[in-house]
């Protein structure tokens, strides 16, 4: 069953430059864990990397907003964690120009 794991963070190819950049927007603590490597791997093929750079901008203000000190993986897995941080407040529409 091991055999067929595929390390798709370890790909070569244009896949790994684009990886690496998006591997850039996590913060230095967390840039080892593979577990998060592997997730924003896989991630980034199922979704693209502007999806995947919004979903990784996104949840690391909300981590910042909260002062959540875990990982950067606990946090995008853990379902509780994330509710305990709440919604990001909604950014009110601008005034409309008469």
């Amino acid at each position: 069953m091991v055999d067929n794991l595929i390390a798709i963070e370890e790909m070569n190819g244009p896949y790994q430059t684009i990886f690496q950049r998006v591997m850039r927007m996590v913060p230095d603590r967390d840039q080892t864990d593979k577990k998060l490597q592997r997730l924003l791997a896989f991630r980034l093929l199922r979704d693209g990397e502007s999806e995947t750079r919004e979903f990784l901008i996104r949840e690391i203000r909300n981590i910042i907003r909260c002062a959540y000190t875990g990982s950067l993986y606990h946090y995008l897995t853990n379902e509780d964690v994330r509710a305990e941080c709440g919604s990001p407040p909604s950014i009110p529409e601008p005034p409309a120009v008469a």
